[in-house]
């Protein structure tokens, strides 16, 4: 999971927000925490940056890091997160629930009711 060519060696884990690192996290057993709510804003799980915007919160933090002797440098480098084919927009990984349907029961049903003449299809050719 480390890139041993970047950074600091220095492992962070977003298990809420990366799959890698929540594959990581479900192994040695981490807790699975989500900062941010689907519009793009922080929750309360996020502290002093609750209620902010991603971007604006990310730039307060850095600004506080400075502000506290806490960081160290700031070099430019190449971002790996996904961004949306049409709108260029960043897309976030979060952790949510879904939910699948298994089809090959409804399939065989809706099947059976095409061949017993219960539903017809139209045009003909798509009953295949």
């Amino acid at each position: 999971h480390v890139d041993i060519e970047f950074g600091t060696g220095v492992l962070k884990i977003s298990p809420g927000h990366d799959h890698n690192d929540y594959l990581l996290a479900r192994k040695l057993g981490l807790p699975i925490l989500n900062v941010m709510n689907k519009d793009g804003t922080l929750n309360e799980v996020a502290g002093l940056y609750s209620g902010l915007d991603r971007f604006e919160a990310r730039k307060k933090l850095w600004a506080e890091l400075e502000e506290t002797g806490l960081a160290v440098k700031k070099e430019p480098h190449t971002l790996r997160v996904p961004r949306s084919q049409r709108g260029g927009e960043v897309i976030e990984p979060l952790v949510s629930k879904q939910w699948f349907v298994s089809m090959e029961p409804l399939a065989e049903k809706a099947l059976q009711a095409v061949e017993k003449g219960e539903l017809t299809i139209i045009p003909e050719r798509f009953e295949k």
